[in-house]
């Protein structure tokens, strides 16, 4: 098929393996998927047309995400699928820029965690901003712009200009709340969580804003942003 990578033998051996960078993708790849991450792999690629397709993680081919604070590049999050059939769940990885302290390690990237929730991974990520360049007592809450994968971006209340926008790249849909860090006595003082109860979701406005604020939402959002 035009447009679409190739499906490459899976390698049989080597179950946690993808075969083209090597690196760690599925504990138990069944001989009836085609695997995508960024590589296309299967146990028998000639069926490929007849095979289910599961996206999966793998460290080296998946997209990143960037995560920015106050407009500068600070972590990432990537999207990641775990299991297979009314067991997968939707998962988010949250990774930390961090290019001074381990230079030539993994590319320059700290992995933090794992979420369920996109908004939690970039929790985590608001978490070692603090821890790096703040008092660990400053219990100010933060913004979190979070894009919103849940939103049908092609349905029959999107106007022609806005579906053009999605298909270009130039527009996304977000949500918008508040990360709250704990406060002490609790056994995780100073980690944020995402405050659900503030979250606006499905909102539309210029692609690139995801990221977290610590003084005030992007003008574009500024309207539907709890105050601080």
């Amino acid at each position: 098929m035009h447009g679409i990578s190739r499906v490459i033998d899976w390698n049989s051996n080597k179950a946690y393996q993808c075969p083209r960078c090597r690196h760690d993708t599925v504990a138990d790849p069944s001989r009836r998927e085609v695997y995508t991450c960024g590589t296309r792999f299967a146990r028998f690629p000639r069926l490929q047309r007849f095979l289910r397709h599961v996206g999966i993680t793998c460290e080296w081919c998946t997209k990143r995400h960037p995560v920015s604070v106050d407009g500068e590049p600070f972590g990432f999050l990537r999207h990641r699928h775990n299991g297979r059939g009314t067991y997968a769940e939707d998962q988010f990885e949250a990774w930390l820029y961090d290019t001074d302290e381990h230079p030539d390690h993994r590319d320059r990237v700290r992995y933090l965690n794992t979420r369920p929730k996109r908004a939690d991974a970039m929790a985590d990520i608001a978490h070692w901003r603090s821890f790096l360049d703040r008092d660990e007592d400053d219990l100010s809450p933060v913004l979190a712009v979070v894009a919103d994968e849940t939103f049908y971006k092609y349905g029959p209340d999107m106007t022609d200009e806005q579906e053009a926008g999605f298909l270009d790249g130039t527009l996304d849909v977000y949500g918008v709340g508040i990360l709250r860090p704990y406060a002490p006595p609790h056994r995780r003082r100073g980690q944020f969580y995402a405050a659900e109860e503030t979250f606006t979701w499905g909102l539309i406005a210029p692609a690139g804003l995801e990221g977290i604020y610590t003084q005030q939402a992007p003008e574009p959002l500024a309207a539907h942003a709890p105050q601080l």
